[in-house]
């Protein structure tokens, strides 16, 4: 029953491989009833520099009894992994360059799908490694387009994407400000030392 259900609403909502295929997703408007909350926020002492990576953590809240999918699941099971997008605005100053995850990751055979999955079903981080491409003149919204899918023992949630820190529940996108990589001059020796 679970997989007839789960496979009439991707049909019914379109194919969620084509969300990151380039431009602009489709952005969820509203929660969904498993009410997954995904909030942004920068590691302690992260500057981000050109040239350099800095860190954020995305904090994971699945709702009562739904799972969300683990982005370290393969794409080819039906099911939709947890991924991750730098928005085309943004892609001239960032790319992700890692994606981890804590927490307790179960991992077992679905027989509803003859697969086997890997699912957070309780409070998790994503740390989420960027690299900087270039300076900012000034400040610049930082955030990023979650893909994800959950389901619960007995159905399973169409895929939806989110703009995370999740503006779809009022919070705003981080203030980050990039920096250049900064030069002292040692007057003494006349040499310039670069601080990365």
């Amino acid at each position: 029953m679970k997989v007839i259900f789960a496979f009439t609403l991707l049909l019914l909502w379109g194919a969620p491989k084509s969300t990151f295929a380039g431009g602009e997703p489709r952005l969820a408007n509203k929660l969904g009833r498993d009410s997954t909350i995904f909030s942004m926020s920068l590691m302690p002492k992260q500057m981000p520099k050109v040239g350099k990576t800095f860190k954020v953590k995305i904090h994971v809240t699945p709702h009562g009894d739904w799972h969300v999918y683990s982005s370290k699941m393969k794409n080819e099971e039906g099911l939709t992994p947890l991924t991750l997008q730098v928005p085309p605005q943004l892609e001239d100053f960032f790319e992700i360059e890692k994606i981890e995850e804590t927490g307790n990751l179960h991992t077992a055979y679905d027989s509803n799908f003859m697969t086997v999955t890997m699912a957070h079903y309780s409070p998790y981080d994503i740390i989420v490694t960027m690299k900087v491409k270039k300076k900012s003149e000034g400040v610049v919204p930082f955030y990023l387009y979650l893909h994800y899918q959950t389901c619960n023992e007995t159905m399973c949630m169409p895929p939806r994407t989110f703009a995370v820190p999740m503006t779809v529940i009022g919070e705003q996108p981080l203030k980050v400000k990039i920096a250049e990589a900064t030069e002292l001059r040692l007057r003494n020796y006349g040499t310039a030392y670069r601080t990365r």
